[in-house]
């Protein structure tokens, strides 16, 4: 069932999912920059260098995996939030 949202929902709708996407952006550039680091840490731990690197890949993987998520999510928002408005304007 699609329920009535206002033009005002939707647009905090639309900045809701883009600071998401901007914080999935910032994230993957910290892990990206912080392989060696997370990599070491998880040899502390008692992992091989090939099972640490491996956890690694397999975290960005994921993380790339939810901004990609979070995109599609904005992109929706977006087609919302212009549907809503000219439904709003009588277009």
């Amino acid at each position: 069932m699609d329920t009535i949202e206002s033009p005002q929902a939707a647009a905090q709708r639309v900045a809701h999912a883009q600071r998401t996407v901007e914080q999935g952006e910032e994230g993957l550039r910290l892990l990206q920059q912080s392989r060696a680091a997370f990599v070491h840490s998880l040899r502390a731990t008692g992992l091989t260098y090939a099972q640490a690197c491996l956890k690694y890949d397999n975290c960005l993987d994921e993380q790339r995996r939810l901004h990609q998520q979070a995109i599609h999510e904005l992109q929706f928002a977006e087609r919302r939030y212009q549907s809503v408005a000219q439904s709003a304007t009588g277009a």
